[in-house]
């Protein structure tokens, strides 16, 4: 197994974004927000701004996703599933609008999931993936 921190030194992150497990094919995909991927820890309010909209958040968490799996060797053709985690599921049609401008015509499985809320203040978005390489 590999822990790719995608830039993190792992003594100061109380996760690792990404694991590759023995093998090399399949990649974990920790759940990203709207905050930065690599983030000080404790947390620094001025570091963790995030968009008030749930499509820039979206955004955000895609490309967060995307750097981590960049960091592991993968790319977004090798995501075959997402979990979502949303505050707003009224807002659905704004996330999936992101979403698919985000894969394209690539559609991996998706679980979409209603919460009451995530780990910090104005987070409305939270996804995690899993990805198989080669």
């Amino acid at each position: 197994m590999e822990l790719i921190t995608a830039g993190a030194d792992p003594d100061e992150m109380p996760f690792t974004p990404a694991i590759v497990t023995r093998g090399g094919t399949h990649v974990w995909l920790s759940g990203a927000t709207a905050y930065p991927l690599v983030h000080k820890h404790p947390h620094d309010p001025e570091e963790l701004a995030v968009p008030e909209g749930i499509a820039e958040q979206t955004r955000a968490c895609l490309e967060n996703l995307r750097v981590a799996l960049d960091a592991a060797g993968g790319a977004v053709e090798d995501i075959v599933e997402v979990t979502i985690y949303n505050t707003d599921l009224d807002a659905q049609d704004e996330v999936n609008e992101v979403y698919t401008e985000f894969f394209g015509g690539h559609r991996p499985c998706r679980t979409h999931i209603g919460v009451d809320r995530l780990v910090g203040p104005g987070l409305k978005i939270e996804m995690s993936a899993h990805a198989v390489l080669g």
